[in-house]
């Protein structure tokens, strides 16, 4: 479930894949490396079934598949041999096993070709953040459905999040209201934000004002995903485009935006698609508020030079002081951190990255408290394979 992957998967004729690609890639947002896992154990469990030895193929196919682990849990690319992964399911449920078998082989003959060296070989050397620990899972009282993207209001009151995909429909964006650090009492879905198409990221200032993407316009001659409105009891009015902040290129998108306290600035991604669903790179940039509307600012590219050195970054949130950025990069082998990038007052460069070694797993969007002694992020649960989220506690 990536974030990003979900905002560009709306609309069928932006990107034109294989059915079989995107059933197998869509819980990646945020999570690739669970989804392989989930989609190759389906794999090999049709394979079961319709084998003639169904013995051998599952000890290949188990192969396969912790190799894949291996790779990916490396930090080792895997984006080349995905594909292949993916069309293993659908000929086992067509019964042509000799081809499935064979298509097996070739991947494993990739493997062998491609060995992955020593543990955490593609992982930049990055310096580390103590300052978060003591993990625990937010209990969200009468929501049973996945969680994530969290955001919590400026007055710690609200809990405001979005769910993955299901069947029959996009993300939607959901509040809650607090009852402690880790316990929130589900109010249902925020009115007039939702749609049919990919709904999520929430953020919001002192003032109530409400920032969201949504895909549910983006195509040829709109380029636009962020609107913003008021907030009050659950339901969001006024709302109204930011159509600014669009690079105006078809492909790229806002897929994140955060507003700052005082709701003068806005911090989000230029992130750029390929025909395949996939972010091919991504950038921070900021805007400030003229009146009625956000302008990106020139100086951007230094401001997040530090960051923007990644390939592919979002989900950015920011303390009131707007000195501590939190966010979520994306490594070759689908490997996902999260990371807090300093400076010394709201005007200047980011310093260097820090990664959060506290969160680990398929896990994303790390959100600051309003006091600031709170991490809120999302996490997928290996076991039920469902997003909940999580709060860390500053040591």
């Amino acid at each position: 479930m990536w974030r990003w992957t979900r905002l560009c998967r709306k609309p069928a004729h932006w990107f034109k894949t294989r059915e079989a690609v995107l059933h197998f890639i869509k819980h990646v947002k945020g999570g690739f490396l669970l989804a392989v896992f989930v989609a190759c154990l389906t794999v090999f469990s049709s394979l079961y079934a319709y084998a003639v030895n169904p013995l051998a193929l599952k000890a290949k196919g188990d192969r396969v598949l912790g190799l894949l682990k291996e790779h990916a849990g490396r930090g080792c690319p895997v984006s080349e041999v995905v594909p292949k992964i993916a069309q293993v399911k659908p000929l086992g449920d067509a019964g042509k096993l000799r081809e499935a078998n064979a298509l097996l082989d070739d991947i494993l003959d990739w493997f062998d070709k491609n060995p992955c060296g020593g543990e955490n070989a593609a992982l930049p050397d990055t310096p580390k953040n103590s300052e978060w620990g003591h993990d625990k899972t937010v209990t969200i009282r009468g929501y049973t459905g996945d969680a994530m993207e969290p955001f919590i209001s400026r007055d710690g009151k609200y809990l405001f999040f979005n769910d993955d995909k299901t069947a029959g429909k996009e993300k939607d964006m959901f509040w809650a209201t607090r009852i402690d650090d880790t316990t929130f009492a589900f109010q249902g879905e925020i009115k007039n934000v939702n749609s049919k198409y990919v709904d999520g990221v929430p953020s919001m200032d002192d003032s109530g004002r409400f920032y969201f993407m949504s895909a549910k316009k983006y195509g040829l001659f709109n380029k636009t995903t962020v609107y913003s409105g008021t907030f009050k009891d659950g339901v969001v009015s006024e709302i109204s485009p930011e159509p600014k902040l669009a690079l105006g290129k078809l492909g790229w998108l806002n897929m994140d935006i955060e507003i700052s306290a005082d709701g003068q600035t806005l911090y989000s991604t230029q992130t750029h698609f390929g025909n395949n669903g996939i972010p091919l790179e991504s950038y921070f940039f900021y805007a400030k508020k003229d009146g009625e509307r956000f302008v990106p600012q020139k100086d951007s590219p230094e401001i997040f030079s530090t960051l923007n050195k990644d390939t592919v970054i979002y989900a950015a949130s920011i303390s009131r002081d707007e000195k501590e950025l939190y966010y979520t990069r994306l490594l070759p082998g689908f490997v996902f951190q999260s990371l807090v990038a300093k400076r010394k007052n709201k005007t200047s460069p980011f310093g260097e990255p820090e990664l959060i070694p506290a969160i680990t797993g398929f896990a994303e969007a790390p959100a600051i408290s309003p006091d600031e002694t709170l991490l809120y992020y999302h996490k997928k649960n290996e076991r039920s394979g469902k997003f909940a989220i999580h709060v860390l506690q500053r040591k």
